[in-house]
């Protein structure tokens, strides 16, 4: 394991201590309702997923979503299994590549349009904020943003957001990107244009709709740079 793994294994260290109902007890009511419904169509809920793709240093592109939904569009149960492995450290594939997964294979279908598939083969990917929910709704949104007032070794004073969006700044810098692409508008809510001295910060449309012509679009123009 090099010295950036190590650094980035950390963060799933703590994320699993951190990650608690004492921590964050409105987020878990929602996972427990959730997971109190059964379904054919979708797995349980309570898992997370902090990078895509292998760790690399300083790759050309490095791209950020929103939040992780589901990682097989046709089987809960294998979308399940690979989310728990997920959980454990960063994956030694390109989910955006193996997965069978709407986000990805959209992303292929643009990236092969621009004819830079290599690009989204040896970037890294990750998410503005890690915990697994499915589609994201309102409820989410409340529940994520109330802070949590825990005392002692374990308590934390962020909301969910506030956590997984500063330690994404964080995995950022250490990574050094050529070029960070900010993947929509929820992803957009990063909030700032300079990451580090290494990197470029762009904003792009997200992959549904018209946003696939308008991606594509912008990431023509971007892949002239890289």
């Amino acid at each position: 394991m090099t010295k950036l793994e190590k650094e980035i294994q950390k963060y799933y260290r703590n994320f699993k201590k951190d990650f608690n109902k004492k921590n964050f007890p409105t987020v878990y009511s929602l996972i427990d309702n959730f997971n109190s419904e059964v379904s054919n169509t979708h797995h349980p809920l309570g898992s997370f997923a902090i990078l895509y793709t292998p760790v690399r240093y300083k790759p050309k592109l490095m791209m950020i979503g929103n939040n992780p939904s589901w990682f097989d569009k046709d089987d809960p149960a294998e979308g399940f299994k690979i989310v728990k492995n997920l959980m454990k450290s960063p994956p030694k594939i390109n989910s955006y590549i193996t997965h069978n997964h709407v986000y990805g294979q959209r992303m292929q279908l643009i990236f092969n349009r621009v004819g830079r598939i290599d690009l989204l083969e040896k970037c890294v990917g990750m998410n503005r904020w890690w915990l697994q929910t499915g589609p994201e709704n309102a409820s989410w949104n409340q529940a994520c943003r109330q802070k949590s007032f825990v005392n002692g070794p374990y308590g934390i004073k962020q909301n969910l957001y506030e956590y997984c969006e500063e330690r994404t700044k964080e995995i950022i810098n250490l990574i050094k990107p050529k070029v960070v692409i900010l993947v929509g508008k929820k992803a957009q809510k990063l909030g700032y244009k300079k990451i580090n001295s290494c990197s470029a910060i762009e904003n792009v449309d997200y992959p549904l709709g018209r946003g696939v012509t308008l991606l594509e679009q912008q990431l023509r123009e971007i892949a002239k740079t890289l």
